[in-house]
């Protein structure tokens, strides 16, 4: 009512600031009763049941609290809550219009954590819910005891956090990337406010600040989800372009366009439309990506993804629910608006009614983007004169449309699953064959997907694929950073224009040359992309280095722009040169590991054994042992250079680990030494986690029980065993048997990890119908081996096989590699955060003037 501007304005905006404080305060009532159950431990809550328990340390409770669904919601809605009283202080006349939009956003996520039904329909989930209460317990026989807590061993302790979130980063990497989804919602509800109150520009001014602080902040979430996978995960790196790593990044993206097509209409009012699209689309794409994440639709494509809480239904409605309301204000037309509101319903209720929900939503989605060229080309100024060629806001806006072609690109391949189930719904029963296989034909020639039996799959090397498209893009948006401050508005004389390059341009090319020289040439698409994406590196980093020293004068704070340019020229650098010339170090040359493991690779993995010394790049490796603490157990790998007089020094030792997790499945972790250029990054593959302390003071270990088949394998500490053969033409006096006896002989070929061979023949014998085996033993190895079962129908044998105390060793195999140069990335992460603060700060301060000037 406050944004209709009636009478009574002042009392509405004040009832209205009432109730948003008192909803404040019970957000952070609701988060401070959540905190003391998870630090208290109340299993009896399902909630803290799931994702805390008595063993885990204390400083992972905020990791617990925002691991599920509903705590990240209640997150979301906390750094909304946050953002919307700065806005009651700060917004003045775009208070009412804009904290309306915050309202509506927060309805539709407090909604996320109702936890009720109707019937068959569940809305929301409710992190308060008792363990008796949730529906597939109700009825059973323990929600009648009191004291079940103390009775039942299963509720003397939780579920536990998932071991990969134990990581210091994901105390603060979740609440960061979370207010800066959070953020995209203060332009957002700007622009919705411009359109409403049909100040089409104005609200442009206050908004433009906001975006780029949620470009820093969103950003900086992704940027420390980074550092967290190069720190926790194994996979290698820092970016895998996992479909929920995606789905943070592409918002960034078109929000980084949406900030710079601000600039281009703030000084030449032109691109109106495409300020409203960015800005808009950025919000729209954290709803989906919140879709694809917590609908349990990436469960199997993605390690990040929440399991689906039977809440796809409601955060289908929330996407689309902004998506209409946005579409309906950019329409203009009141006529228009009403008739696109009534296809949308009607396409609503066909959905629900007849269980073709999927068909509805695409339907809807190809309708949406109908009205929304229709609003663009009636109700949109178009510029009357074309941008001159060598301006700042023709480039600018280039570079929008660059990074939003790249924010297709990634968006489309990550929305596999959904595509799959728009196809399956929509052309594998269609009649008309021709649409399957035309489609079929599209996907397959455009390197896309595989499309088979009617489902897109991923490409098989998705981290290669996804590297040769945003290659390109990376190339293009780093080249346009690179001279785009050197444009003037409406128009540039090239001459002195590219006078001003004309040393960055060329150094960065005699570089980049010298640096590519050294590199081994492939021939390969990646190598030249990678190549010519070095130059364009190297040539934004020092044109803007050079802008700031010449325009900027070495003022930090009035060179905020360029200082963010620079630290993103040093990621994109940073981000090709370690992942470019990443070198695998750790090669096997000794047993196969495949026998150990099918997925093992000897070009990727070496086999340490404890005690001794193995060559691996420059450096000599010995695996020294293991030791248990807690739920960790640490790997000691002493890395050693070898002196000239054949001394071996030790350089440093590396403690990658496995954390034990009985519930969840054990995660290995990786142990990086850092130095000033390079880092080696190393985790465990392959290593027997069961091995025992004591074997009660026997000469032999424990027999382990070992089943075969002809050319079957089993493992040792210090070598593998193959069964080559069975017989029973063999002497039977050899072994003390009468000929009589039915017998049958293993002949076994053990290899150690040297690849010496070794016979063992050990033999099961029935007499007098009790099972006789001579054991045989292997001195070599140390090894007893012991012939108890024979199964003739599945042409199997079983074996004890043990082991002498003083010849059973440990074994790992590890991964080992280099990321040359991995510091230049990190840095650029600090320099690109800092400048965009120092712009951000510039943006306030002109803010500030213009509001005093007005």
């Amino acid at each position: 009512m406050a944004a209709r501007e009636s009478l009574q304005e002042d009392a509405w905006k004040k009832l209205g600031r009432l109730a948003f404080r008192i909803h404040s305060l019970a957000v952070a009532g609701i988060m401070a009763t959540l905190f003391v159950m998870l630090k208290n431990h109340f299993f009896e809550y399902q909630y803290v049941w799931q994702h805390s328990n008595l063993a885990m340390p204390a400083k992972y409770i905020f990791s617990c609290f925002w691991e599920g669904q509903e705590g990240s919601f209640l997150l979301w809605t906390f750094w909304h809550v946050v953002l919307g009283n700065i806005l009651i202080r700060y917004a003045g006349n775009w208070e009412a219009p804009v904290m309306t939009v915050f309202s509506l956003v927060q309805i539709f996520l407090a909604s996320m954590l109702l936890g009720i039904y109707f019937g068959s329909v569940h809305i929301g989930s409710n992190p308060f819910l008792l363990m008796r209460q949730l529906p597939e317990n109700i009825g059973l026989p323990w929600t009648k005891l009191t004291d079940y807590l103390q009775k039942i061993p299963l509720f003397q302790d939780g579920r536990g956090l998932n071991p990969l979130l134990q990581n210091y980063w994901m105390t603060i990497h979740p609440p960061t990337l979370f207010l800066g989804f959070a953020s995209t919602l203060v332009p957002f509800a700007y622009a919705i406010a411009g359109l409403w109150k049909g100040k089409l520009s104005e609200w442009q001014k206050p908004a433009l600040p906001w975006t780029f602080f949620g470009i820093m902040i969103l950003g900086t979430g992704i940027l420390m989800g980074g550092a967290w996978a190069y720190e926790a995960l194994t996979f290698g790196g820092f970016w895998a372009w996992d479909p929920v790593e995606n789905a943070s990044l592409v918002p960034w993206l078109t929000f980084v366009g949406a900030g710079h097509v601000m600039l281009v209409n703030k000084n030449r009012n032109i691109s109106l439309f495409s300020t409203f699209f960015l800005t808009i689309i950025t919000f729209i794409l954290v709803l989906y990506s919140t879709f694809l994440t917590r609908s349990g639709i990436l469960g199997n494509s993605s390690v990040h993804a929440f399991t689906d809480l039977g809440m796809s239904g409601q955060l289908m409605l929330y996407l689309l629910f902004f998506v209409w309301m946005s579409v309906c204000l950019i329409l203009i037309n009141k006529r228009l608006r009403i008739g696109y509101t009534i296809l949308s319903a009607c396409l609503l209720l066909i959905g629900i009614f007849t269980g073709a929900k999927t068909a509805s939503v695409f339907s809807f989605a190809l309708l949406s983007i109908l009205a929304l060229g229709t609003g663009y080309h009636y109700y949109f100024p178009k510029e009357e004169k074309e941008e001159a060629l060598w301006s700042r806001e023709f480039w600018m806006f280039i570079g929008a449309i660059v990074l939003g072609i790249a924010s297709f690109q990634i968006i489309l391949y990550t929305s596999i699953p959904v595509l799959n189930k728009i196809i399956q719904v929509n052309f594998i029963h269609h009649p008309v064959e021709v649409i399957h296989h035309k489609m079929q034909q599209w996907f397959n020639y455009n390197g896309l997907a595989n499309f088979a039996s009617g489902k897109l799959a991923p490409e098989k090397n998705a981290i290669g694929f996804y590297n040769k498209w945003q290659s390109v893009f990376a190339f293009v948006v780093s080249f346009l950073v690179a001279f785009g401050q050197y444009l003037k508005y409406k128009d540039t004389p090239f001459r002195e224009f590219s006078k001003k390059l004309i040393w960055p341009f060329f150094v960065s090319l005699v570089l980049a040359i010298l640096i590519g020289y050294g590199i081994p040439r492939t021939g390969s698409l990646q190598f030249f992309l990678n190549e010519l994406l070095l130059f364009s590196c190297l040539f934004a980093i020092l044109a803007n280095l050079d802008y700031f020293r010449r325009i900027g004068k070495w003022k930090i704070g009035k060179s905020g722009a360029s200082i963010a340019h620079i630290g993103f020229g040093l990621i994109l650098l940073g981000c090709l040169i370690s992942n470019a010339e990443k070198e695998i170090i750790s090669q096997n040359s000794g047993m196969d590991l495949k026998y150990i493991d099918k997925e093992l690779s000897n070009s990727n993995n070496i086999l340490l054994t404890q005690g001794d010394t193995l060559k691996m790049g420059s450096y000599y490796l010995t695996f020294t042992g293991r030791k248990k603490e807690g739920i960790y157990i640490y790997f000691n790998v002493e890395y050693l250079k070898k002196q000239e007089d054949g001394k071996y020094v030790s350089s440093f030792v590396l403690k990658p680990f496995v954390q034990l997790n009985d519930r969840m499945g054990n995660v290995a972790e990786p142990a990086t030494k850092h130095f000033a250029y390079k880092d080696i990054y190393t985790h465990v593959k392959f290593a027997e986690l069961d091995v025992p302390d004591d074997i009660n003071g026997q000469d032999y270990t424990i027999p382990v029980a070992k089943t075969m088949a002809r050319f079957d394998t089993a493992y040792s500490s210090n070598g593998m065993l193959i069964l080559d053969s069975l017989t029973t033409h063999f002497s039977h006096k050899k072994y003390g048997l009468p000929d009589s006896v039915p017998a049958v002989q293993a002949n076994l070929r053990a290899i150690d990890i040297n690849k010496k061979t070794y016979a063992a023949q050990p033999v099961f014998a029935i007499i007098d119908n009790k099972v006789h085996s001579v054991d045989d033993t292997i001195k070599a190895l140390g090894l007893k081996l012991n012939f108890w079962n024979v199964d003739p129908a599945k042409g199997k044998i079983s074996i004890y096989l043990s082991e002498r105390k003083s010849n059973k060793r440990d074994f790992i195999v590890m991964e080992a590699m280099i990321f040359p140069w991995i510091n230049v990335l990190w840095i650029g992460c600090l320099v690109m955060i800092t400048g965009t603060i120092l712009a951000i700060r510039d943006r306030l301060k002109k803010l500030k003037k213009s509001v005093v000037t007005d």
